[in-house]
């Protein structure tokens, strides 16, 4: 347990970075909030309204959301803290949610499920920046020396598998990663740029802002990220795949429907970023929800519906699930979807159907439930982690697709 000495320790640190030491209001609530943890002082909204915010002792919290703002806008100014100056940290400053009492904890890495930091634009943009270049270099010579490897050993199994659409078709191969979107918020007199896990459209934007008024989240940056729930399993496809034809990257937030006509295409990404694929789950018997707080699968099998949901902590032991969809495309081509809720899900799923024993498993699968393979189909694994990495996968459900129920542009 940490001593009184050392949590003002913490705070000193904090409090004289570059994100802290130009931002008064702020110092002064997180000083007062680890004083507060420091004296075993349970803390209230009103108390914080009168002692940090000079506020009238008539201050309803009902009529004044001032403090919850505060507090909220503080917790990603930490967030934003630890991963940069603060990234080297031995112990950590976090708010739970839905309290004002804060906690001092071990610092371990962010992962996706954490909401992406805010920070300054100009620092955001420079970071994205590097990040994206660092990324896409890795990128080419991880895949130019696992290309290289493999182009004499490939395996022919592949050609009479679910990848020999593939394999075999002429059609140059989009990968789309799903991409998530960031904001411009101009609050209390700083610009930020921000990430909403729940808005992934044009149209939820539009309508979070109606209904949000409070929060004054301006525009839809043209900056987006790419996390790893997205990108790390690719090399590891490009490799056993090894197309042998030319392919193409882009975002999902900008793919179109002609891009499906000239191409097959394989989707990497979260139920969060599915943008414009939203509709080719439309006429299925799934559904989901993506809200951080509630992650879940609904799926109707034999008029009865089931739920598969997602638990426990990505940088902990949890369970995600992803769901692998092999559909018909409009120009005799192919669409393959990866989707799930985190990177174990992606991951797991994406080791069994590129891996010779366990995609021979499914396929007896498939057959055995309708008498051959079938052309299109869904199939929803189970993968239990830890710490981001996936130790046991189970396929929780499959199903044949008829092409002619497929929604296409």
């Amino acid at each position: 347990m940490l001593t009184k000495e050392e949590k003002l320790n913490i705070l000193n640190t904090i409090l004289s970075s570059k994100g802290f030491r130009l931002s008064k209001s702020y110092s002064k609530l997180l000083k007062y909030l680890v004083e507060a943890s420091i004296s075993e002082t349970k803390l209230k909204e009103y108390s914080l309204a009168i002692d940090v915010f000079d506020k009238s002792k008539d201050f309803n919290s009902s009529e004044d959301s001032s403090v919850r703002v505060y507090v909220s806008n503080l917790r990603k100014k930490l967030d934003h803290y630890y991963a940069t100056e603060g990234r080297n940290d031995e112990y950590k400053i976090e708010i739970p949610k839905g309290h004002y009492d804060l906690v001092f904890v071990k610092n371990q890495i962010l992962n996706a499920k954490s909401n992406l930091p805010d920070s300054k634009k100009n620092l955001t943009k420079a970071f994205i920046f590097l990040s994206a270049i660092f990324g896409l270099l890795t990128f080419f010579f991880g895949y130019m020396y696992l290309t290289q490897k493999n182009a004499e050993n490939k395996n022919k199994f592949l050609k009479t598998s679910i990848w020999k659409n593939l394999i075999t078709d002429k059609k140059p191969v989009l990968i789309v990663l799903g991409n998530d979107l960031f904001f411009l918020e101009k609050q209390n007199g700083e610009e930020t740029i921000v990430r909403k896990h729940y808005i992934n459209t044009t149209d939820e934007f539009k309508y979070y802002k109606k209904t949000h008024p409070e929060e004054k989240i301006d525009e839809i940056t043209p900056y987006y990220f790419y996390s790893a729930i997205n990108v790390t399993e690719l090399p590891i496809l490009l490799y056993k795949l090894n197309f042998g034809k030319p392919f193409k990257l882009k975002s999902s937030f900008n793919f179109s429907g002609n891009d499906t006509k000239l191409n097959d295409v394989i989707f990497f990404g979260s139920f969060r970023n599915l943008f414009s694929w939203k509709f080719l789950l439309t006429n299925s018997s799934i559904k989901y929800g993506n809200n951080p707080d509630n992650l879940y699968l609904e799926i109707s099998v034999n008029g009865k519906k089931k739920i598969f949901k997602q638990s426990g902590e990505p940088n902990k032991e949890h369970v995600d699930y992803c769901l692998f969809r092999k559909l018909p495309g409009p120009n005799k081509n192919t669409i393959y979807m990866f989707i799930s809720f985190f990177q174990p899900g992606l991951a797991a799923a994406t080791n069994y159907l590129l891996n010779e024993k366990t995609l021979n498993k499914l396929t007896q699968k498939l057959k055995t439930k309708y008498g051959k393979l079938p052309e299109y189909f869904d199939v929803l694994f189970k993968t239990r982690g830890y710490s981001g990495t996936p130790f046991k996968t189970s396929i929780e459900y499959i199903n044949k697709i008829d092409p002619q129920k497929v929604k296409l542009w």
